[in-house]
């Protein structure tokens, strides 16, 4: 009688054996990665983001940019003064005459204080200022305590280039999709955040923040898809919106 060659594979586990130890249960293991769990889910997102603070100051192109816009204004007195970051920046230099526009682009607290310094050494003043910073703040690495103490001092700043009244308006909201993306917004949360820094500031300062009319931009607390280009910046119907905003506040 022929026998049937078998065709199962051949037992390896003698040459191969399994280590059981790899598998065995470890109550201080799975206190570790429970730990390790909570602390992932309960942490905010931006602090888990990589370090991204506002290097700005540092670079030597972006010092020669500031050197210069103070040269160019170099002992000019200004009626109205508008401070703030990219989105400032892109009304341009609309706001009339004797009136000036200081955004610039990538700037947050940190930087605006270079910026200011910049502008006081250059003699440059400004009767009434609007200050809207902070949306950068919350895309860069930045603690509560650091930017609480980074408007204070921007806020001094700004009084001695001479202004009698200073209005703070809040960070801007992106949307939601470029609030997902750490390189183009912070998050909506962290936005909230600043705001409520801010709001600090201006009670204890006694400087008022303005909103009222900027709220069109916006819903859910998220910007509008039909007033940006890129999710962050406003096009054109958001740039009308926000310069009839800011033309609003000048005496």
């Amino acid at each position: 009688m022929q026998h049937k060659t078998s065709t199962l594979p051949p037992d390896d586990s003698k040459n191969f054996p399994i280590k059981s130890s790899f598998f065995k249960f470890s109550w201080k293991k799975a206190l570790v990665c429970v730990i390790g769990l909570s602390l992932l889910v309960s942490a905010p997102l931006y602090a888990l983001q990589d370090s991204h603070p506002d290097n700005l100051s540092t670079l030597p192109w972006w010092n020669a940019q500031i050197s210069w816009q103070a040269e160019q204004n170099r002992n000019q007195n200004y009626s109205v003064c508008l401070f703030g970051d990219s989105i400032s920046s892109g009304l341009g230099q609309t706001l009339g005459q004797s009136n000036v526009n200081f955004g610039t682009g990538g700037l947050s607290t940190v930087s605006l204080i270079t910026q200011l310094k910049t502008l006081k050494s250059a003699q440059v003043g400004c009767q009434y200022s609007i200050v809207a910073i902070g949306t950068n703040d919350a895309m860069y690495t930045i603690e509560d305590a650091e930017f609480v103490e980074n408007l204070r001092e921007a806020l001094r700043l700004v009084k001695s280039l001479g202004s009698q009244q200073i209005i703070l308006i809040p960070a801007f909201y992106s949307t939601l999709k470029a609030s997902l993306n750490p390189m183009m917004a912070g998050p909506l949360s962290r936005v909230d955040e600043i705001n409520r820094l801010i709001d600090k500031v201006s009670t204890e300062e006694g400087i008022p923040t303005a909103f009222q009319g900027l709220e069109v931009l916006y819903e859910n607390n998220s910007l509008r898809s039909d007033v940006t280009f890129d999710g962050v910046h406003l096009n054109e119907t958001g740039k009308t919106i926000y310069r009839s905003f800011i033309k609003q506040m000048f005496p």
